[in-house]
């Protein structure tokens, strides 16, 4: 009988240190998720600056272009300034 709680007593141990165990993977399991979720809250903030240095890109593109517009008009000016001039 002895013998018999010796290895009921040994089980309940081990039982006990597998608990302790599975107790401290989920605290690694949480942990992670955690680190998960951060991860994935930067990761967002990235896109949305992404998406922000995007619309600036493109805003300086229209105001090249625009630029150009203006260039090419005061070419043709000049060029016709000249033409009269030269008449």
């Amino acid at each position: 009988m002895s013998e018999y709680l010796h290895l009921v007593n040994e089980s309940l141990i081990l039982v006990s240190e597998s608990l302790t165990l599975v107790g401290e993977s989920l605290i690694l399991v949480s942990e992670s998720l955690t680190l998960v979720g951060e991860s994935l809250i930067l990761m967002n903030e990235s896109l949305i600056l992404a998406g922000e240095s995007l619309i600036l890109a493109r805003e300086c593109l229209i105001l090249v272009s625009e630029s150009l517009i203006l260039a090419g008009e005061y070419l043709i000016l000049v060029s016709e300034f000249l033409i009269l001039a030269g008449e």
